[in-house]
């Protein structure tokens, strides 16, 4: 029963949604995207799926992070200490933004960062290392902590 002053309809969460990638680990590249029921059952997505899902998660992918992160590094040279990211920044403020930086990206690390390939196999060695717990998660359980009180002695 719904409480008091909410409807049925907010205290219920929205339906999961549960996909699968399949890549070639070496490449990084995705091989299959499917759509994974309640039940388990798989079924690849269309063109029409995919473009969908595009359009549910727009903005930037790993790229546009790198490029972020690339900007905050000269930001930080340049002690701009009041510097914040613009998250309502237009696709126009974007493409300013790569076009001041590409110049600047092109002599660095970053701008082999950003082929795609070096970007796939990044994304399956993060995958993979979240599947292992490696890294800080917040879903990683608590590390044991050592207790005063000695363990008990076994018998012989």
């Amino acid at each position: 029963m719904a409480q008091p002053g909410k409807s049925a309809s907010t205290t219920q969460a929205p339906p999961t949604r549960h996909l699968a990638f399949t890549f070639d680990a070496s490449t990084g590249e995705i091989v299959k995207a499917e759509n994974v029921d309640s039940g388990g059952q798989r079924r690849e997505l269309s063109k029409a799926e995919r473009q969908d899902l595009a359009k549910e998660h727009p903005g930037g992918g790993v790229d546009a992070l790198v490029e972020r992160a690339f900007e905050a590094g000269i930001a930080s040279l340049l002690d701009e200490g009041d510097w914040k990211e613009d998250e309502n920044e237009t696709e126009d403020e974007a493409g300013v933004r790569r076009v001041l930086l590409q110049p600047l990206m092109q002599r660095t690390f970053a701008a082999r960062a950003l082929k795609r390939e070096v970007l796939r196999r990044a994304i399956v060695q993060s995958l993979i290392q979240d599947l292992n717990g490696s890294g800080d998660s917040e879903s990683e359980p608590p590390k044991a902590q050592k207790s005063d009180r000695a363990a008990p002695k076994a018998s012989a």
